[in-house]
């Protein structure tokens, strides 16, 4: 099984400006990949705690090792999950469930 990585990025207010400048380093990755690759960058935010969290797919470890992401389990919560970036079918389920979780 491959690893997907977690990247606590704090409070809604501090994490606008990582979270773009990870979702440009990861584009430019992304758009030299063929369709298919499993890369993936999601976002989850918890509205209670107030915190901002970035899961990497497993095809997109090269980018979550660059910006110190730990190794995690595939995410969950996907009543809070939304796709930053790359394929969405890199959660294993289909775009419209995906949609509907968003």
């Amino acid at each position: 099984m491959s690893t997907w990585y977690k990247l606590d990025l704090g409070h809604d207010d501090q994490a606008f400006e990582p979270t773009l400048r990870i979702q440009q380093m990861f584009m430019s990755k992304f758009l030299m990949c063929a369709p298919g690759s499993g890369r993936a960058l999601f976002s989850c935010y918890d509205k209670d705690k107030d915190r901002l969290w970035l899961y990497f797919s497993p095809a997109a470890a090269d980018i979550a090792v660059r910006v110190y992401a730990e190794p995690c389990d595939p995410p969950t919560a996907l009543d809070c999950i939304g796709l930053l970036a790359g394929e969405g079918d890199a959660l294993g389920i289909s775009t419209p469930e995906l949609a509907k979780a968003a």
